[in-house]
């Protein structure tokens, strides 16, 4: 468990370091969104790179959650199923 915190603050330390250090960049870049061609600055490019990565890990996040949630009830509704089985498979042999 240690070596993964130590992991996750190196990586939290590399990242804010590249922030850090992209964001004191002023050169202009062309950058073409979908349909629009704008002359914007590195730093900006970045913020808008860490958003949309931002966005799509909690996106991908939640579909984990979701797909993890819905195996979870399914197998719920297996396990009701076997034991409401058994049971009747237990009440089946004390009749006879």
């Amino acid at each position: 468990m240690i070596k993964f915190w130590f992991y996750v603050v190196v990586l939290l330390i590399l990242a804010v370091l590249g922030l850090a250090v992209g964001s004191a960049n002023d050169t202009l870049i062309s950058f073409d969104f979908l349909f629009v061609k704008k002359e914007i600055s590195v730093a900006t490019v970045l913020v808008i790179g860490v958003i949309f990565g931002f966005i799509l890990g909690v996106y991908a996040s939640l579909l984990l959650c979701l797909k993890m949630w819905y195996r979870a009830k399914k197998a719920q509704l297996s396990l009701n199923k076997a034991k409401k089985q058994l049971q009747t498979v237990k009440s089946d042999n004390k009749q006879e």
